[in-house]
């Protein structure tokens, strides 16, 4: 692309026969000149935008791909933290049902322990009832055999 620059400084060969007047042509290479460099400062102005935007673009792009990156492994973490909670979860439910079952069964015991405790109560209070009639027969006929006597 040619300069402002390129064009001020071009020279041009002067015709020895119809060539065109050199004022005519100098005013219109000024003319030319500073449009042209008015267009070339916009153009650069504007690269120097465009680049200014592909570095934001690229900026958010990495910014993107970061919270890409933070969302995944916040996912990633989140499943991780659920999965232990699972887990953990069915390790209580399972020592929970072990610890009842344990404790269903020390009941179940303590019952039939207390159950023949009953029985073996109710087995003494008999035998204890018969000792105690036994005797009362016994100290009766003690009594009646001395009335007779």
């Amino acid at each position: 692309m040619l300069t402002p620059i390129d064009i001020d400084n071009k020279v041009f060969k002067k015709a020895k026969i119809g060539g065109y007047d050199i004022k005519d042509v100098e005013d219109f290479l000024v003319l030319v000149m500073g449009d042209y460099e008015k267009l070339y400062k916009e153009n650069n102005e504007m690269r120097g935008q465009v680049e200014a935007l592909q570095q934001a673009v690229d900026n958010y792009s990495q910014l993107e791909a970061g919270i890409d990156k933070t969302v995944e492994n916040a996912q990633t973490e989140a499943d991780s933290i659920k999965l232990e909670a699972q887990k953990e979860a069915e390790t209580i439910k399972s020592s929970a049902e072990v610890e009842a079952s344990q404790k269903l069964e020390d009941l179940q015991r303590q019952i039939i322990k207390a159950e023949v405790d009953i029985e073996t109560k109710k087995n003494q209070m008999r035998i204890y009832k018969i000792k105690v009639q036994s005797m009362l027969e016994a100290q009766l006929k003690i009594l009646n055999d001395d009335v007779e006597e």
